[in-house]
């Protein structure tokens, strides 16, 4: 009698191990369908980035499928009250949580190999994922037509005489439109801005756009983050999330930087890519302000592109020419910017350029980082085919 016991009792552990070993076997199989479909799903979206031609995504995509996307973010989500960019991440945090549990409950049944071996394909598929609607929701964009083409205008790199002439006038253009402003040469601060800086450089990116017959639907939003530095911090002013479909600007900003980078984010936004064609767009938007802070801003943040490269080719010239020719209003705003930015130093800043530079030249961006720098050869050309 007690040997049919053991027997019994034997029979049973070994059966539960059986349906467990089954169970356990099942999931595994689940989880490799769900992964190689996540990998299939991901593998169509980056056929159709990287084998349509630029006419085909500019005319299908950009203009009429991604616009759809922008009317349904712009309609829900980013009525929220608070950046989706803390959205985001909050999701991503009960998402990570709640697997973790689940892989350490599952530790002791299938052991360590296997449950590694989940906890790897759930990695795989919730990255592939998130690749996949980045490039459904917004990333097919950067193989749109480069925006010379769209505008009809070739890129100029100025030479040195015309760099030069356009620092000197330029800062005689910014002494005019900073004396609009105010009559004294104390620094500006935010009560010199718009109250609703959004509602006052949206319309400006959107006309920037519409003006050359390219579609701008919808109302993007550009909100700050906090805390203060969480961007600059990283050498980033602004960010554009594309699956929230919202631009955030660091709220560390100085006020005189906050309108080119929220046009720049903006320009995003409307399905811009490239980081120089979104300064590019950001300066047009500019062009067509009329409050004169704005208008200062704007130009304040392009004419200090110019500078750099001024101070680089001739720094004795310039750094003289600055000191007697430059209104002291300017100097003291140009003051104010580079000692806010000194509250934020970098973190790592090798490490951020080293990643951003393979994400841009994933991308189709073959310059990478240097792109930031095609700006002012989009701005010559745009000038010398439309000039004022």
């Amino acid at each position: 009698m007690v040997k049919r016991l053991r027997i019994v009792k034997v029979d049973a552990k070994v059966k539960s191990r059986i349906e467990v070993t089954q169970n356990d076997t099942n999931f595994l199989k689940l989880a490799l369908q769900r992964t190689g479909g996540s990998l299939f799903v991901l593998a169509l979206v980056l056929i159709l980035r990287f084998s349509l031609p630029a006419e085909a995504i500019e005319t299908m995509y950009s203009r009429n499928v991604f616009p759809f996307f922008r009317a349904i973010w712009d309609h829900t989500i980013a009525r929220l009250p608070i950046p989706l960019f803390y959205v985001f991440w909050g999701l991503v945090l009960v998402v990570v949580v709640r697997k973790w549990g689940a892989w350490r409950r599952m530790v002791p049944r299938p052991g360590w190999g296997q449950s590694v071996l989940l906890g790897g394909l759930w990695f795989i598929r919730a990255a592939s994922t998130l690749v996949a609607f980045f490039l459904l929701f917004w990333g097919i964009n950067y193989g749109r037509l480069p925006v010379e083409e769209t505008m009809e205008f070739a890129p100029y790199s100025p030479s040195l005489e015309e760099l030069r002439e356009r620092v000197y006038s330029g800062g005689e253009r910014l002494a005019d439109l900073r004396q609009r402003v105010s009559p004294d040469t104390l620094a500006l601060s935010a009560k010199d801005f718009p109250a609703d800086l959004e509602g006052a450089v949206r319309p400006l990116v959107a006309r920037a756009l519409e003006d050359h017959g390219i579609p701008a639907g919808g109302r993007p939003r550009a909100r700050r983050l906090l805390p203060r530095g969480i961007l600059l911090r990283l050498s980033t002013a602004g960010v554009y999330w594309p699956w929230a479909g919202e631009g955030n600007l660091d709220a560390g900003l100085h006020p005189l930087q906050e309108p080119a980078v929220m046009a720049h984010e903006l320009s995003h936004a409307y399905g811009f890519g490239g980081e120089g064609t979104c300064s590019f767009l950001a300066w047009l938007a500019g062009q067509r302000a009329t409050d004169p802070a704005l208008q200062y801003a704007f130009e304040l943040a392009h004419w200090r592109r110019l500078a750099g490269r001024l101070r680089y080719a001739d720094p004795e010239g310039y750094l003289a020419w600055r000191r007697t020719s430059l209104y002291s209003g300017i100097r003291n705003d140009l003051q104010a910017i580079y000692e806010n930015g000194e509250k934020y130093q970098d973190i790592a800043p090798a490490v951020r350029n080293a990643t951003y530079n393979a994400y841009l030249k994933a991308q189709g961006i073959h310059e990478g980082m240097l792109n930031y720098g095609r700006v002012v050869q989009l701005v010559e050309g745009y000038r010398k085919t439309y000039p004022e």
